[in-house]
């Protein structure tokens, strides 16, 4: 069964280097009711929008979002069932990304770059050709490594039931085992202490609704330029990046840092933040 690679970074495991950006919080009620939370900042095209990863919030991009707001407008929202969003009473791939779409007309961006971490990544790029020209591109971190994997629906199941036995637990190995050993406590404490607030039954709906995603069509779908920020492979909780197998499904380009594990854009941010912007420039270029 294919399956979608943030699921494969959270279950195959089973800092603070600058203060947090200020949040400005903003609300857009969805059409069946859900309260989406979004931060919005600065000026200027084309605007960025940051999606986080499963288990995540937009705090997880608390070093890009002041450093980018100096050029761009930059939007952060929580997906649905994470930070301040409620969760939907149905969820799918292609309700996560309508959602996504409300934000940006809730921002009026005419001109935007999708950033999405791990799940965030298949997020985005659902959400592209629904955006009507109006994306210049995806760049996604840590995420979309192989469309060609395959996991045994089995192993899925197993690994979900983990969580759901105890989802803490689970959910502490896991944040362990996707970081390199050396990584600061505080920032595995971070992260840990944020993805163990999460609501367990909106994670999980999420996983199951996402479960046997098309990935080769899902990048081929989105009908802008891919760029990928990953992590060198660090087997078994990194996977390696293909350029061969992604390449067939679209306009694909990856960049790999070496060392860091599932969260790079927190592991080493100004790393990071150079090679985010580099993809931006190419893919404002572009345009």
């Amino acid at each position: 069964m294919r399956t979608t690679c943030w699921i494969a970074a959270i279950f195959l495991s089973s800092c603070v280097s600058a203060p947090n950006a200020a949040v400005t919080d903003h609300w857009l009620r969805t059409s069946d009711g859900t309260t989406l939370a979004y931060d919005v900042r600065g000026h200027g095209a084309p605007t960025l929008v940051f999606v986080h990863c499963w288990a995540g919030e937009r705090a997880f991009w608390r070093e890009q979002l002041d450093e980018f707001a100096a050029e761009h407008q930059v939007v952060a929202l929580d997906l649905a069932g994470h930070g301040g969003s409620q969760a939907h009473s149905k969820v799918s791939l292609d309700v996560l990304a309508r959602d996504l779409v409300a934000v940006v007309d809730d921002v009026r961006a005419e001109r935007c770059i999708l950033v999405g971490h791990s799940l965030g990544g298949p997020v985005s790029l659902r959400a592209a050709p629904l955006l009507a020209g109006r994306v210049l591109g995806v760049i996604g971190v840590e995420t979309m490594h192989d469309v060609e994997i395959d996991l045994p629906r089995e192993q899925v199941e197993t690994m979900l039931a983990a969580f759901e036995l105890d989802f803490e637990g689970a959910m502490r190995s896991a944040v362990r085992a996707m970081l390199p050993i050396k990584t600061p406590h505080e920032l595995v404490a971070w992260i840990t202490t944020r993805a163990c607030a999460a609501r367990p039954d909106a994670l999980l709906a999420i996983s199951r609704a996402l479960l046997g995603t098309d990935l080769p069509a899902l990048l081929g779908g989105a009908g802008v330029p891919v760029r990928c920020i990953n992590s060198a492979a660090r087997p078994p909780f990194v996977q390696e990046t293909s350029l061969e197998h992604n390449r067939r499904h679209a306009d694909f380009d990856a960049v790999l840092i070496e060392g860091t594990g599932h969260f790079p854009q927190l592991e080493r941010p100004r790393e990071f933040n150079q090679r985010l912007r580099a993809c931006i420039e190419e893919l404002a270029a572009r345009r």
